[in-house]
């Protein structure tokens, strides 16, 4: 009998709620990445390196528009909303991964600001903030990217 009462009390405290297992998992990078496209909301210079935009850097309005889908495989296509020259294509393909333990975005859009290592600044469920170190001429030039969903 006492032995049915232990495994009865054994049995039942495995079913009860522990305190740090009932919270939803924490999404991956990869995750955040591809659950929806991506829209650029805002450019601009860091020009003291405290990985802040200090001035705007102006986007044409034919590139406000443009959205990002990063697929779960390494690709990508960037959608062209409004074309900033009519013989631009509607769709361009691009590829990504993930390096330094999710900590930088390496993408390739030819001919795009956001293109090169990025590195990710914010990355949630509504907002991704990276930065792109540019070389110009002797110095290197520090752009900060937000993207919206």
């Amino acid at each position: 009998m006492l032995c049915a009462i232990c495994l009865l009390s054994l049995g039942l405290s495995s079913c009860s709620k522990s305190g740090g297992n009932d919270s939803p998992s924490q999404k991956t990078r990869t995750e955040l990445l591809t659950a929806r496209l991506w829209k650029i909301s805002s450019v601009g210079l860091d020009l003291n390196g405290d990985n802040k935009p200090d001035q705007e850097f102006p986007l044409e309005n034919c590139e406000k528009d443009d959205t990002f889908e990063f697929k779960t495989d390494g690709t990508g296509i960037n959608y062209a909303g409004t074309k900033c020259e009519p013989d631009d294509p509607d769709t361009q393909n691009f590829t990504w991964s993930l390096k330094n333990e999710d900590k930088v975005l390496q993408i390739a859009i030819p001919g795009s600001l956001l293109s090169g290592e990025a590195t990710i600044l914010q990355l949630n469920d509504n907002t991704m903030e990276v930065y792109l170190d540019y070389a110009a001429g002797p110095e290197t030039m520090r752009i900060i990217v937000k993207l919206i969903h």
